[in-house]
């Protein structure tokens, strides 16, 4: 199938649904409202995030969802806890779905912070992290500096650590993730159906074509994916890595010493002192080609080993579908889990 040329106005073209200041954030919501899903805009750390609000009594869970996704990734888990009493927070991480996508600022480190100021915004605390992929390591991290403020963890496919060699591996399971960025799509129903033949999603639900509905925005002639390829380049930049994994070598050579201090950053992580009980999920199935997987099997038990109150369970499924599938298993652990939490 062909698509259009990408669009060199994208930048221009694609913005957050509105330039929020910290005066938006005072809004009054009537009580009515509050009682059902709503989607906001706070401003924090120099950027409007775009916050999807699941109404609850019982403790805060907080979803953050992979590194092409937004907050309606998450949407399932969050009506699921929803209906069991919780109160529940997604957000487009910065760069994506309806934030902020400004030039910079991106990196572990800056969606920590935002996190951070998020979590002020709504005064949390003794909350809960369900994060899938990339919204895992965000989730650890988190922990390490502010371990006070959590009461327990849920990590979907996502945390370990990686050798170079399986790194420069998932970057080319995702390499067809970054393809449909910064393309303008003449249809949703063009972009539906490239999504459809990819093995990543393998099996099409109408849950599944929401989603995907959600992801895109239209622009002047057509659709766009939420996410400019540049907020990718960015992200990736910041791990020690790049869409194209010649640049990589290219990175090294001009910067030798800030890439082997990132690609350091990266490779190591303090579990040991990880002391939020967490519950560590791991999908078993290949993605694009034998052993893909995005959480390998040493690295997940690596996970449960070093931290000192985490369990696990491997979910059979591949990186998207522990995600988008109907899976009772998983579903039945998460509860079981934040049941015991309280």
């Amino acid at each position: 199938m062909k698509f259009a040329s990408p669009n060199p106005n994208l930048r221009q073209q694609v913005s957050p649904k509105s330039n929020m200041t910290k005066k938006n954030t005072k809004q009054k919501v009537s009580p009515k409202k509050q009682k059902r899903f709503r989607e906001e805009n706070i401003f924090v750390n120099h950027s409007s995030i775009h916050v999807g609000v699941w109404p609850g009594r019982k403790k805060t869970i907080i979803c953050l969802h992979g590194l092409s996704g937004n907050l309606h990734s998450m949407e399932s888990f969050a009506n699921l806890l929803s209906k069991a009493g919780h109160k529940v927070i997604s957000y487009d991480l910065k760069g994506r779905g309806h934030s902020g996508k400004p030039n910079t600022g991106y990196g572990f480190m800056n969606h920590i912070e935002d996190l951070h100021q998020l979590v002020q915004h709504y005064k949390l605390k003794d909350f809960i992290f369900l994060g899938h992929s990339f919204g895992c390591m965000i989730a650890l991290r988190y922990a390490l500096l502010f371990p006070e403020k959590i009461s327990g963890m849920i990590l979907m496919d996502g945390g370990g650590l990686l050798t170079v060699k399986k790194r420069i591996q998932i970057l080319k399971v995702l390499k067809q993730s970054f393809d449909r960025l910064d393309v303008v799509y003449r249809s949703q129903n063009e972009y539906f159906q490239l999504v459809k033949n990819s093995p990543l999603v393998p099996n099409w639900t109408q849950k599944i074509e929401d989603y995907f509905g959600k992801e895109l925005h239209p622009i002047q002639n057509g659709y766009v994916c939420h996410m400019p390829k540049y907020v990718m380049v960015e992200e990736l930049k910041e791990m020690g890595g790049a869409i194209d994994l010649k640049n990589v070598m290219l990175q090294f050579l001009s910067h030798p010493i800030e890439m082997g201090k990132r690609m350091i950053r990266n490779k190591r992580l303090d579990f040991e002192s990880i002391l939020t009980p967490t519950l560590i999920l791991r999908a078993t199935k290949m993605n694009l080609f034998p052993n893909d997987d995005l959480l390998p099997k040493d690295s997940f038990d690596e996970m449960i080993r070093r931290i000192p109150n985490a369990k696990g369970i491997e979910i059979e499924s591949n990186h998207y579908g522990i995600l988008f599938d109907e899976i009772k298993e998983r579903d039945k652990t998460i509860l079981n889990f934040i049941n015991q939490l309280n």
